[in-house]
């Protein structure tokens, strides 16, 4: 069920983008157009289960999120692939 609702929520996200009113206004912008022909946003995904250790990383300026598990390892690596094939997911 948490994969399903995961892979819903992708689909969701997916379908936003396509619809927000804000993003169809760059993209028909003419100057934006005329800089970057074709202008698209473009999200990658990458979902799992299983267990992951998450830890804050930075300093009193700056924090960020750094996760530990082969689970969100190998999910990062599908993520990058998805770019070399063209899909979303």
């Amino acid at each position: 069920e948490v994969a399903n609702n995961a892979l819903a929520s992708f689909v969701i996200i997916m379908a936003s983008l396509r619809r927000s009113a804000r993003l169809n206004r760059y993209r028909l912008n003419p100057r934006l157009n005329k800089r970057m022909p074709d202008f698209e946003v473009k999200m990658g995904f990458g979902l799992h289960v299983g267990w992951a250790i998450e830890g804050a990383i930075g300093s009193e300026f700056k924090v960020d999120a750094s996760y530990l598990s082969p689970n969100v390892n190998l999910s990062a690596r599908l993520e990058a692939a998805t770019k070399q094939f063209g899909v979303p997911l």
